[in-house]
Order: structure tokens, then sequence, then C-alpha cells
């Protein structure tokens, strides 16, 4: 299935994210799935691509800004809460925890300062 429409990509895009960011997600493991986050990148890769084709250079511009993830947006305390509640966690090795980061922030990417503040959310009492 190719799915090229930039209002189709962004209506997949706001679902996913609403799926994986609310505060209360309805489905657990979706925040966790690897498989949703490939495909939310790859949502979010296509939404600047068809934009870019349709001539529309201002707004993919404006998707590729919003790529890095905001730490100020409400989503960004919900992904702490996702680490928090990771009971495995402890069992990670570093590199583990960062790909599991990486998973759960999906589309969006965390800076390395975001990164090293998830790493040791965890382990806050």
């Amino acid at each position: 299935m190719e799915i090229n429409k930039d209002s189709d990509l962004m209506a997949l895009h706001r679902a996913i994210v609403e799926a994986k960011f609310s505060e209360e997600p309805k489905d657990g493991p979706i925040p966790y799935s690897e498989i949703l986050a490939n495909l939310s990148n790859q949502i979010f890769d296509n939404i600047i691509k068809t934009l870019k084709e349709q001539n529309e250079p201002e707004q993919a511009e404006h998707w590729a800004s919003i790529r890095g993830l905001d730490s100020e947006w409400v989503g960004f305390e919900n992904i702490k809460k996702r680490i928090k509640e990771t009971e495995v966690w402890i069992d990670l090795s570093e590199k583990e925890k960062v790909d599991l980061i990486k998973i759960i922030c999906a589309p969006f990417q965390p800076n390395k300062e975001q990164v090293s503040e998830l790493l040791v959310c965890n382990n806050e009492t």
C-alpha cells in the first residue's frame, strides 16, 4: 500500500501521535512498538517528501523543523512517564535504553541532552 497524499499522511501521523503520546494510552504496548516507531518515522519522512514534491517548501521546512523533540511539549512528560513505567528498564544496557528511548519518542528525535535526561528519569524516586 502506498500513501502519498499529504492529508492522508498527516491524518495517519496525528493518529499515531495520539496513540503513542496520550496521557492515558488505550493500548499500553503501543508506545513501545518498534514497528509502529518505524512506521511513524516513515510517515513523517513521506510527509516532508510529499510537501517538497508538491512545491510547498515552507510547509516541508516546517515539518522538518518539528522533527526534533520539544521538551516543553506535554508529550515529553508522557515519554518520561512511559520510561518510568518500563519494568525491565533496570535490566537493559545503556544501548538498549537509548534504542528504547528512540522507539518511544518516534517519530520525534530527541537530542543528546534529552536522551541523557530520559536515561536517568527512571532512577528518580
